[in-house]
């Protein structure tokens, strides 16, 4: 029976219900929740976690419909945000690393770091992430935010995998030589 009315809910949040969005959201919030805290052990990444699981089923819910375990479909969702998130912010770190591997012997990671808050070199890294080309920024965020191999990322965007290479390599030398500037001029 329960698993009548809820085919039901899911048909109805499929045509834009929002009420029934609302039903299924307090339904299951507390075991979105309480993974996304087990994972994450972080009250606000779980919430963050919560709130962006949701607003992809509701962004996707003409789909909805034809789930046959929504349990499933929702454990698998969450999951996959959450290793998702993972994966970007371990993307993030390695960039970063990355950058400073690059740079002169004068500018060691440590002192880069002691000089510059992390606020500041996001600030820096946003900015210099600006200024690429539409594709070359593509491409970057692709790969370095999602976390997508260069060979997904020129099926995704309809490009050769060397298209892809060259815009990457292109903008980590724009984006490196930005942040790297931006450090140099905080140390003056």
């Amino acid at each position: 029976m329960i698993l009548y009315e809820e085919k039901i809910l899911l048909g109805e949040i499929a045509q834009g219900n929002e009420t029934a969005f609302h039903i299924l959201f307090d339904r299951y919030r507390d075991k979105v929740f309480y993974f996304a805290w087990k994972l994450l052990q972080s009250q606000t990444r779980a919430e963050d976690v919560l709130q962006e699981v949701f607003m992809k089923i509701w962004i996707n819910r003409e789909k909805l419909s034809q789930v046959r375990h929504f349990k499933a479909y929702l454990h698998t969702l969450t999951r996959n945000h959450i290793y998702n998130a993972l994966r970007k912010q371990a993307n993030e770190a390695c960039f970063l690393q990355e950058i400073y591997s690059r740079d002169t012997a004068a500018l060691s990671p440590s002192t880069a770091i002691d000089n510059l808050s992390l606020r500041e070199l996001e600030d820096a890294l946003q900015k210099a992430i600006a200024e690429l080309t539409g594709q070359q920024k593509r491409v970057f965020e692709l790969s370095r935010i999602e976390g997508l191999r260069h060979e997904e990322i020129a099926r995704q965007l309809k490009i050769s995998s060397n298209t892809v290479r060259k815009h990457m390599t292109e903008a980590l030398r724009i984006i490196g030589y930005r942040v790297k500037l931006h450090s140099k001029l905080v140390q003056l």
